[in-house]
């Protein structure tokens, strides 16, 4: 996967990766849309240049499974090109 960049007004209303990042990893189920199952984040940090985060599936009934969530983060406030803010997912690691 590539880095997707974006200015500060694209991360609107969060003011930081971490922010930015918790928002897009929270989402309630919906069944009315088709979807079942939900996700939260248990916990996340942004560290050297990562953000790490332990989320969660669940749906209406009970938590399911708890697994890591990690991307490659640059945040640059003031970039001259206005892209402040950058992410990039891992693939997924299965053992």
């Amino acid at each position: 996967m590539g880095w997707l960049f974006m200015s500060r007004g694209g991360m609107a209303p969060f003011a930081t990766p971490k922010a930015y990042l918790d928002n897009q990893c929270t989402y309630p189920p919906d069944p009315d849309k088709g979807r079942a199952t939900g996700l939260r984040v248990l916990k996340s940090t942004v560290r050297s240049g990562a953000y790490y985060a332990a989320c969660q599936s669940y749906d209406l009934e009970a938590p399911h499974e708890t697994f890591a969530i990690i991307c490659l983060v640059k945040w640059n406030p003031g970039a001259k090109s206005g892209e402040e803010f950058g992410y990039k997912d891992s693939a997924p690691l299965r053992r």
